[in-house]
């Protein structure tokens, strides 16, 4: 008799999120991986960023257990997040950030905060997860578009010394608020990997330790715990 194929873990958990993301937010999405917001960007299906990466089953089961936290900056509108409680996280281990006031209303009864990640962060605390959801790229872009200061491509040229700085000033935030075995992630497009080289020689001359997993379209940072 032929034993039937048990679906991966992963794949289980994938199409989970496919299932609940369709129920919640099938309207709003109309159907498509990403959808085109009001303003220069998109805003991407819940099963996207799985795929990507940027939370894993691990990370679910970590946050559903009492006094974890979650931050995702950048969240608007939180399609993701707003989908954790139907998978056991509780409303209260998240915080969702961004500079967009809209934040406030579209979290439900998940905790929200308004702030421009490139300016001093509020008191918030630390997280075991910090995650920018398509978000770390526009913060950085949003900034240098305000010094009058665009890239043309993603090669290095002379915005790089710039770049790095806006750069290191974020992660230098989301690193001070990270708990002893925490991690952030990021995905969607990356700086050069020359702003990166930049960025980590200048936070590790002020004696931060870490490790970090560079790719072209997702990023990985924990704390260095050899220290």
């Amino acid at each position: 008799m032929k034993c039937k194929k048990v679906p991966a873990p992963a794949q289980v958990f994938a199409d989970r999120i496919r299932a609940l993301e369709e129920r919640l937010f099938g309207a709003e999405l109309q159907g498509e991986a990403r959808v085109k917001s009001g303003r220069s960007f998109w805003h991407f299906r819940p099963s996207h960023h799985i795929a990507t990466g940027l939370l894993t089953p691990e990370d679910v089961t970590l946050l559903s257990a009492p006094g974890k936290r979650l931050l995702s900056v950048g969240a608007y509108p939180a399609f993701l997040e707003r989908l954790l409680p139907e998978l056991g996280v509780p409303p209260a281990n998240i915080l969702l950030a961004d500079k967009e006031p809209a934040i406030a209303t579209c979290g439900g009864s998940i905790p929200t905060m308004t702030f421009d990640v490139n300016d001093p962060w509020p008191q918030i605390g630390t997280f075991d997860r910090i995650i920018f959801p398509e978000s770390l790229c526009i913060a950085i872009s949003d900034r240098m578009k305000m010094r009058g200061m665009t890239k043309i491509d993603d090669t290095a040229h002379p915005t790089d010394a710039l770049e790095a700085s806006l750069l290191a000033a974020i992660l230098r935030q989301s690193l001070a608020r990270l708990r002893p075995g925490g991690i952030i992630r990021a995905n969607g497009p990356m700086s050069h990997p020359k702003v990166f080289e930049v960025m980590s020689g200048e936070l590790r001359k002020e004696g931060l330790t870490f490790v970090i997993d560079y790719q072209r379209f997702f990023l990985l940072v924990r704390t260095d715990e050899k220290k």
